[in-house]
């Protein structure tokens, strides 16, 4: 029988042995200053997981009126054309995208918040529903009682879906019809701490729904097994809900 739990925390444990291969060199004092390191790092390790009919740049997304603030991580379809391309600097229609990723090195209540309001109208002016996540290596104290980082949580509302503040800790956004778990039938914020599954977890989902929106069905089985190997305990790991209502 294989071993889902192990082979995704191995996936934590890659991310971070890479992070820490970078931070040898350019030292803890300078890891908030690494520029794009965070980014590729985190590239490099999603071209591994997703579908080959996609691809994954850095740079702006564009509507008919808006273009969005530069974004981390754009992953988009192959087969449709894009607006500038200069190695994996993209300028991508909004029709062409299918997720975007803020990417941290660190985060605390502050960085969290902003992270997640600019996360939120980025997609706002991408206008459509796509994975939208934002990803933090390590986390100081988040604190998620902290009314400012609630009220960017309700404000995004679900645009904002899946969110990772370190290893451990993970963050999805379930709309009414999706949740499974009766106690809360209300859009919320389910957190999540899972040791080391976190970043599993969050790839996971946006795996699932590249796929999905490239094929138009669900995963099969086997990966759905292989992606949630907590699935059917996952809530026994819930620590908050977060309710999408007026503060």
């Amino acid at each position: 029988m294989p071993d889902y739990i192990k082979y995704q925390k191995s996936i934590s444990n890659e991310l971070m042995s890479i992070k820490d291969r970078v931070r040898y060199f350019i030292d803890n004092r300078h890891w908030g200053e690494d520029g794009r390191y965070k980014e590729i790092i985190l590239s490099h390790v999603l071209r591994q997981h997703l579908p080959k009919e996609v691809s994954v740049g850095t740079g702006f997304v564009v509507n008919k009126n808006q273009i969005t603030k530069q974004i981390d991580i754009i992953v988009y379809r192959q087969d449709c054309p894009l607006l500038f391309k200069q190695d994996d600097f993209i300028i991508a229609p909004s029709e062409c995208v299918l997720g975007i990723i803020e990417v941290k090195s660190r985060v605390d209540t502050r960085i969290g918040r902003e992270s997640i309001r600019n996360a939120t109208e980025n997609g706002q002016i991408i206008g459509k529903k796509i994975f939208n996540g934002v990803f933090s290596f390590e986390s100081q104290t988040v604190n998620l009682k902290n009314m400012d980082i609630k009220k960017e949580l309700i404000r995004s509302s679900g645009i904002v879906d899946n969110i990772c503040f370190g290893k451990d800790m993970f963050l999805k956004y379930w709309d009414a019809w999706m949740s499974r778990d009766n106690q809360h039938d209300k859009p919320h914020y389910a957190v999540y701490r899972i040791e080391d599954l976190a970043f599993g977890y969050f790839i996971s989902n946006l795996v699932e729904d590249v796929y999905i929106s490239i094929h138009g069905e669900q995963i099969p089985d086997t990966l759905k097994n292989m992606f949630y190997p907590i699935e059917n305990t996952k809530e026994a790991y819930r620590i908050r809900t977060i309710e999408v209502r007026e503060v």
